[in-house]
């Protein structure tokens, strides 16, 4: 070919190369991938047409899935307090331990289409509640469980699921139960059979004995070497810099003024409404609200202290009656102190923790004493892992001995004694061992963030706009080993005044006023049980004025005496002669040398009870103590249906079964 061209002249020679040249051009231009296109910028959520805010830019994603050779894997967690947060942190470390490139994911931050991309994936769930997800999970769990989807979705996803639960809830797990059923019903291949702890008993032993079987098959199936099952060292990942002191940064209020932003929000980028400007208040972004009235519900001649809390809460946040407030109090100041002081600890040190291989601070930068006020737990038990770390800082023997002991799978009775049951805090934990010298940065990597309390609201947003309500005891109380205790929330709740900031954030419940006025209630709340209802009855009166017409409701409230602690009594007095309550039964346990629980007051009724529930098809509540009362009330009921309906245990057992599948046999209970 080439001796042809040469013998046609320069002309001819230099045409038939543009032509040559044009012939390839077009080849490569035809066979060649387009371009990369530029990285989304991710819009606001909401925004017509658009992607929710959380879907990350196409070229990050990529950025992940580099291949380096090393088997990929996203552990998500679904947590309420932490705990299901620290165990997928537990499972990265391990992970990266056996060679494997493994990621922390938060399920509120990650894009639920994007599931079918990965190709190994653990979940640590979380059940909150009455069978129900984690706030940060709620939005995954409803993708995942409520669309149609190819039931190949996830044909080429590896995955398994350790799930928290509590035992003496009904719900025991539903959540990792869901997740794992619907995982593999859309195709996904179980590497490992699903996990379950339980928070009541051995939670931490559950979670323990469950991943060292799980990394030994893992590793198997991937072709990696077997891990050593022995006992963990604690591996920092975590180091502390002392950048120079700044102010801290500032939130601009509702009424124009501004203050230092608390320390657990210092990180948190708050999502956006459609607006792009106006930030969503939640758990991750809570609101400052103003303490607007605080007082004092039982009367002077009781023992103990029931506060009355109103905060202003403007356009802000909204909530039905029945929902949840959550809020973040604060360590109490003398423990702060004794804690920094045993660990050798300047609090007015300015620190950030980072990890160590760089990245945004985990904590901070603050001073000593903001982190240990505002978002170290410094007073749940520490868990064993937390034991086994210590152990490594011991330097007398005994101490070492003693701590590893207490951390070890046969030391699971003498921790239970010792630690839950004793109910001994960190700073307690150091004062016993008293050779342990940790780094105060350790101390923090190790500790549990300090959660936000919830408390059932007791206000109707109708009744009291801009307005909500919280009813919370004044906790105090002695261990088994004579030490007193406080509450962390409500010894602050004590403390702050009207006028003061709280960060607050809404969260939805299921347990609500029925949609219909035709559908009747009967309400079981003693204590600060009744915190609910006083909202049920304040939105049905809002309801009687504005339309004439509310629904038929009952009471059964209990406290010990009513010259002592029957709060709120004239309102509810009120709403009984206005007819907003239809009746009300009292049981004070401490007037009679017989002790009169509300129970007792169901069963005095039965035939009232039975009429609302079975034959009118009513909506039965609950809310308080779920140890004890919630357990009565639920036998009372049992018994009800039995004596009343004429039917046997299995069958009233089956018919409460039902009320609670189809919504009308609904629990508001705490531990």
């Amino acid at each position: 070919m080439w001796e042809t061209i040469e013998s046609l002249g320069d002309d001819y020679l230099l045409m038939a190369i543009i032509v040559i040249a044009a012939i390839i051009a077009g080849y490569y231009y035809v066979n060649t991938p387009p371009a990369r296109p530029p990285p989304r910028i991710a819009k606001p959520a909401g925004a017509a047409g658009k992607k929710p805010a959380g879907k990350k830019p196409a070229a990050r994603r990529q950025e992940e899935e580099v291949n380096d050779g090393k088997k990929r894997m996203k552990i998500f967690f679904g947590s309420q307090t932490g705990t299901a947060e620290d165990f997928s942190r537990t499972l990265s470390n391990d992970a990266k331990r056996f060679g494997m490139a493994a990621r922390v994911v938060d399920l509120d931050g990650f894009e639920p289409d994007d599931l079918a991309r990965e190709t190994c994936v653990i979940f640590c769930l979380a059940t909150h509640g009455e069978g129900q997800p984690t706030d940060n999970a709620k939005a995954f769990y409803q993708w995942l469980m409520d669309a149609e989807k190819n039931p190949a979705t996830l044909a080429n996803v590896e995955y398994a699921v350790f799930g928290l639960g509590n035992k003496t809830y009904e719900h025991y797990n539903k959540i990792a139960r869901d997740v794992d059923s619907k995982m593999e019903e859309l195709g996904a291949k179980k590497l490992f059979e699903r996990g379950e702890g339980d928070d009541d008993s051995s939670l931490e032993e559950d979670f323990v004995h469950w991943k060292k079987r799980m990394w030994v098959s893992l590793c198997q199936q991937f072709g990696l070497e077997a891990p050593d099952t022995s006992e963990e060292k604690f591996v920092p990942r975590l180091k502390m810099l002392r950048p120079d002191p700044v102010p801290l940064p500032t939130v601009t209020l509702d009424d124009g003024s501004t203050m230092p932003v608390r320390v657990f929000t210092m990180n948190n980028k708050p999502k956006m409404k459609a607006d792009g400007v106006t930030p969503v208040y939640d758990i991750k972004n809570p609101f400052m609200a103003k303490i607007v009235a605080k007082g004092e519900l039982h009367k002077p001649e009781s023992d103990r202290s029931c506060m009355h809390i109103e905060f202003d809460i403007g356009s802000n946040l909204t909530y039905l009656p029945g929902d949840h407030l959550g809020v973040y109090p604060e360590n109490d100041q003398v423990l702060v102190d004794a804690l920094l002081k045993r660990v050798g600890a300047d609090p007015e040190t300015y620190f950030s923790l980072v990890p160590l291989e760089g990245g945004e601070p985990y904590l901070g930068p603050c001073t000593l004493r903001q982190a240990f006020t505002d978002a170290v737990d410094i007073t749940t038990p520490p868990r064993k892992a937390v034991l086994r770390a210590l152990a490594e800082y011991a330097s007398a023997p005994a101490d070492k001995a003693r701590l590893t002991s207490l951390a070890s799978e046969q030391g699971s009775e003498d921790y239970n004694r010792f630690i839950k049951n004793d109910l001994r805090t960190i700073a307690e934990v150091l004062d016993t061992f008293e050779s342990v010298r940790i780094p105060v940065e350790h101390l923090i990597e190790l500790l549990p963030r300090l959660p936000a309390r919830f408390y059932s609201i007791s206000s109707s947003l109708h009744a009291n706009p801009g307005r909500v309500h919280i009813t919370a005891v004044l906790v105090t109380y002695k261990t088994p080993t004579g030490r007193v205790h406080n509450g962390v929330a409500t010894t602050w709740f004590n403390k702050i005044k009207v006028g003061d900031r709280v960060p607050v954030f809404t969260r939805e419940s299921n347990f609500h006023i029925p949609a219909s006025k035709d559908t009747p209630l009967v309400m079981v709340g003693p204590g600060t049980g009744l915190a609910p209802f006083r909202g049920f009855l304040q939105e049905m009166a809002y309801l009687r004025a504005k339309d004439g017409k509310s629904n038929e409701c009952g009471l059964f409230f209990g406290c010990r005496s009513r010259d002592h602690d029957f709060i709120y009594q004239p309102e509810l007095e009120r709403y009984l002669h206005e007819g907003v309550l239809s009746f009300m039964h009292l049981a004070f346990s401490r007037e009679r040398d017989e002790k009169v629980y509300v129970q007792h007051r169901m069963l005095e009724d039965k035939q009232t009870i039975y009429d609302m529930l079975a034959t009118k098809k009513g909506v039965f509540y609950v809310c308080g103590d779920a140890n004890q009362m919630a357990k009565s009330v639920h036998q009372a009921l049992k018994s009800i249906l039995m004596e009343c309906g004429g039917v046997d245990e299995a069958q009233a057992l089956n018919m409460m079964e039902e009320m609670q599948k189809n919504g009308r046999y609904l629990q508001d209970v705490w531990y």
